[in-house]
């Protein structure tokens, strides 16, 4: 039986939405994993109490330190050996755990899973991607979205080969298709980095690793032109930033529109309801709830982190990918393409 780590401590609601969230995990799959939650004993244990975890593949174990979302990453992880964070992803070292679940800190996660658990074998840097909706049919992965500021031509393209990694044999995409981000489609564009990328982009298409299509501009990330789209983590980072501020940037400027519409009598509540409805489905697609989190590539581990605002259902999820890295071998997957390349 598969054994899931979960943070207890991470995220901005936790304990009690970690709690939840692993409750229903379990029981909407049925016990078909177990599932250790680690965390303060003193603020978990009274919540355990409200649900009735008999019949659950549940144990808890204590750690006294929590790793927060001001710790500075490589300091905490040094300094907080007893942290819910560091022990749990000693658990999966060990070979006691299969997957380690948080939604805290991920700079510190990142910095953790690295310190303990390693690279994969060819891996020059662990990276972390995000999803974004398309036009197309589908998703698109942007990578990296912050875990590399400063990126060399061939980390970009290793990135590009973990995710075409993952798409083919974890999100079950036939034919994943890379482009760079750039600041024009012509093959000159961009920086010095940026060329580099490209002409190492094309050597990897050339050798039947990933499917590169050349540089993609920004307004091709929602169209839906590349299934990966690489860039160095500050440009991720900040796209994913500013896509996760559109529904309510665009949700405050309906409500306006809708409440000046309905004063001055040119909708009626049923066609206020009505258009609220159509409003909420069109932002679906911006729900990475669905998801939970996302596993760090590249590390030698399944090391998954979610967004500190993480609900219960996000958390649920992210059990749930965790449990689809370890079925699918993706990190089996990823050192043996890269050490034959």
């Amino acid at each position: 039986m598969l054994t899931i780590v979960v943070d207890a401590m991470g995220g901005d609601h936790a304990p009690a939405c970690v709690i939840e969230g692993t409750v229903q995990a379990l029981q909407e799959s049925c016990n078909r994993f177990e599932i250790i939650l680690i965390g303060q004993a003193d603020k978990v244990e009274p919540l355990l109490v409200d649900y009735d975890v008999s019949a659950l593949n549940l144990k808890f174990l204590h750690a006294s330190e929590v790793v927060t979302m001001e710790d500075i990453p490589a300091t905490a992880v040094k300094t907080k050996q007893n942290s819910s964070l560091v022990k749990g992803l000693q658990l999966c070292k060990a070979k006691k755990a299969d997957a380690f679940v948080s939604a805290g800190n991920t700079g510190a996660q990142m910095a953790a899973s690295l310190f303990v658990l390693g690279r994969l074998p060819g891996v020059l840097r662990p990276t972390i991607y995000a999803y974004f909706p398309r036009i197309k049919e589908g998703l698109t992965n942007i990578v990296d979205v912050g875990a590399n500021v400063d990126c060399k031509p061939e980390n970009l393209v290793q990135f590009a080969e973990m995710l075409t990694i993952y798409q083919r044999y974890g999100a079950g995409i036939d034919k994943p298709v890379t482009g760079l981000l750039n600041i024009g489609e012509e093959e000159g564009k961009g920086s010095e980095v940026l060329k580099q990328a490209y002409r190492l982009l094309k050597e990897a298409d050339n050798r039947g690793i990933i499917t590169f299509i050349g540089n993609i501009e920004g307004h091709d990330i929602l169209k839906g032109n590349a299934t990966i789209v690489v860039c160095d983590g500050l440009v991720g980072n900040t796209i994913l930033k500013f896509g996760e501020s559109i529904p309510e940037f665009l949700g405050t400027l309906f409500k306006r529109s809708l409440e000046k519409l309905l004063s001055s009598g040119q909708f009626t509540p049923d066609i206020a309801a009505l258009t609220t409805r159509m409003f909420k489905g069109m932002f679906e697609p911006f729900d990475v709830e669905k998801f939970g989190g996302v596993p760090f590539l590249g590390v030698d581990g399944i090391s998954i982190v979610g967004h500190g605002r993480s609900s219960s259902r996000a958390i649920k999820n992210m059990i749930y990918m965790a449990e689809h890295m370890i079925e699918r071998r993706v990190n089996e997957h990823i050192a043996e393409i890269l050490s034959e390349n």
